[in-house]
């Protein structure tokens, strides 16, 4: 009776452990109907608590692509060789997302060896296929990286912490003239050399201690022009002693060429409007009357001025701090002038017609203006607009100079003023004739109005 009893205790032990084992378990007939499905997959599956409305085959527990390998794979596996290995699929679940998982099946024989059931492991495989899936993408990844090092135009190698070469693609043979088996291990200063520059690696790899990475321009033993940069190579559990370096080099010969090229060309186009302005001012000289003459020359040389000031940031524009500097230095020096503001970049288009501006307000402080007494002297104070930052609001303010009345007719330099600046800057001009000295007012947007 004892025996009989730890029999049943050992039975009810295996019963359990069969039905709460961290597997699902599944056993069929040969032809793949339902014998038997533990407590643990009908949890996993959402299975009906009736084995009548539970599904009848081990087909039907499977999507649609777990249904057509079941019949020309699975099946016959099992039917020929009596066991099938880790097969992936996935089951269905009531309500909820399908289960990826993988299936283990043994075939159980008779006497004759002929089958009379299939046993099948199923383990949930959500965490392996959740990584083979970031494997995957990983792969592809590193795949599409190398495809980029391998067919880039840039010169791209690796440098490990020792600072010699681990790595070199194509184009770094084609640049450098080296085959990779050349320069595998050597130290990257010694495989690639830069005029004037023998250390550029170690010095890069010191602004890299405080930066993301160094870029700088270097030129070859060749004669050609590189822009360098170098950056290290972020990689998990490493220390500052084995971080290793990528270095890229791309070929800039031709823009520097390019540079060169467009440098002479403003040379020669300055050289040229130089001389067109002196023979225009010549012409003045002999043809205009006295009274014109001057003021005349003296608009011509504002232009060339406002054209130096072009040339010397490439036809790109000017700033409106030099432009004020010259407006100070051709009304009597800076001593005479106080100009507060920040640094604002001005269109070309923009440059002339301001310079023209400035100089008839010059012009007028000089005659008639604080500029005409010897204690007089002009502010000119510009900053952006508090309420539209993208504006520019400019003042110029005269002070100690004699006594203003407001004009009775617009001369030319106000007409020129209002027209031209309203024009080309699409700015709003105010002239304010105090007593104390005059007063203009210019508010426009730095880069409209072509």
């Amino acid at each position: 009776m004892m025996a009989k009893d730890a029999s049943e205790e050992r039975l009810e032990t295996l019963a359990e452990l069969v039905e709460d084992a961290p597997c699902g378990m599944v056993i069929t007939d040969p032809h793949g109907r339902l014998r038997y499905v533990n407590e643990t997959l009908s949890r996993w599956l959402a299975l009906p608590a009736r084995a009548q409305d539970r599904p009848a085959q081990l087909p039907d527990l499977m999507t649609l692509p777990g249904q057509l390998f079941y019949e020309t794979h699975l099946g016959p596996m099992m039917r020929l060789q009596g066991f099938a290995r880790e097969i992936a699929c996935s089951l269905k679940v009531e309500g909820g997302p399908p289960l990826p998982v993988l299936i283990t099946g043994v075939a159980r024989y008779d006497a004759a060896g002929d089958p009379v059931r299939f046993d099948y492991t199923i383990f949930d495989a959500r965490e392996r296929r959740a990584y083979e899936d970031e494997l995957r993408r990983t792969r592809r990844k590193a795949e599409e990286l190398a495809a980029i090092v391998r067919t880039s135009p840039n010169a791209i190698l690796s440098v490990d912490s020792t600072g010699c070469i681990s790595s070199w693609n194509a184009s770094a043979e084609h640049l450098l003239g080296r085959p990779f088996d050349a320069v595998l291990g050597r130290p990257v200063q010694e495989a690639i050399e830069f005029e004037g520059r023998p250390d550029w690696f170690e010095h890069a790899v010191g602004i890299c201690e405080t930066a993301e990475d160094a870029s700088f321009e270097m030129v070859g033993q060749q004669g050609y022009h590189f822009e360098v940069t170098v950056a290290p190579i972020q990689e998990q559990e490493q220390t500052p002693s084995s971080r290793g370096y990528s270095v890229v080099l791309r070929d800039i010969s031709k823009r520097k060429r390019a540079e060169r090229r467009l440098h002479l060309a403003l040379d020669e186009m300055k050289h040229r409007v130089k001389n067109t302005l002196a023979v225009v001012a010549g012409i003045a000289r002999q043809t205009l009357p006295a009274d014109m003459r001057s003021g005349f020359v003296a608009r011509l040389h504002a232009l060339s001025r406002a054209h130096d000031a072009l040339a010397e940031q490439d036809q790109e524009g000017a700033d409106l701090r030099d432009l004020l500097a010259f407006t100070a230095e051709e009304a009597g020096g800076h001593e005479r002038f106080r100009i507060t503001g920040p640094s604002v970049l001005l269109p070309p288009h923009q440059v002339t017609s301001l310079s023209m501006a400035l100089h008839e307000l010059a012009t007028n402080a000089i005659k008639y203006g604080s500029l005409s007494a010897p204690e007089g002297h002009v502010l000119v104070e510009y900053d952006r607009e508090r309420h539209d930052v993208g504006q520019i609001r400019l003042v110029w303010q005269e002070f100690n100079g004699p006594l203003v009345a407001p004009p009775t007719r617009q001369g030319f330099g106000s007409k020129m003023i209002n027209s031209v600046i309203k024009a080309e800057l699409s700015a709003k001009v105010h002239f304010d004739y105090r007593p104390d000295g005059v007063r203009c007012e210019i508010v426009f947007t730095p880069g409209t109005a072509e």
